[in-house]
């Protein structure tokens, strides 16, 4: 019986340490950005030509606000890996100071 709830327990950890989004921390970490990248490109290639047609029930001003959200995410991702290598710093320095 012990076994039984030795498993939940060890379910809801594994949940808790990637709690939130494993996809990212999983590219954060590999740091493979070129299908992020191409992807990115291509998508936001295609809202600019829609963002410079004038017809069309509002999707240009739509297809800028998605525009700025694919910026704010590219921004939000180089901010991550920027302080991934800040704490890896950190911990070099740590370590350093320990010898």
């Amino acid at each position: 019986m012990a076994a039984q709830s030795s498993k939940p327990q060890k379910k809801a950890e594994e949940t808790l340490s990637t709690a939130g989004y494993p996809r990212i921390e999983r590219l954060i970490e590999t740091e493979d950005f070129d299908p992020v990248n191409k992807s990115f490109a291509a998508t936001y290639g295609e809202l600019e030509k829609v963002a410079r047609q004038k017809a069309g029930l509002g999707r240009a001003k739509q297809a800028k606000k998605a525009m700025k959200s694919y910026e704010l995410v590219m921004n939000l991702l180089k901010e991550l890996l920027k302080l991934k290598y800040q704490m890896a710093e950190a911990v070099k320095q740590q370590e350093a100071q320990k010898k």
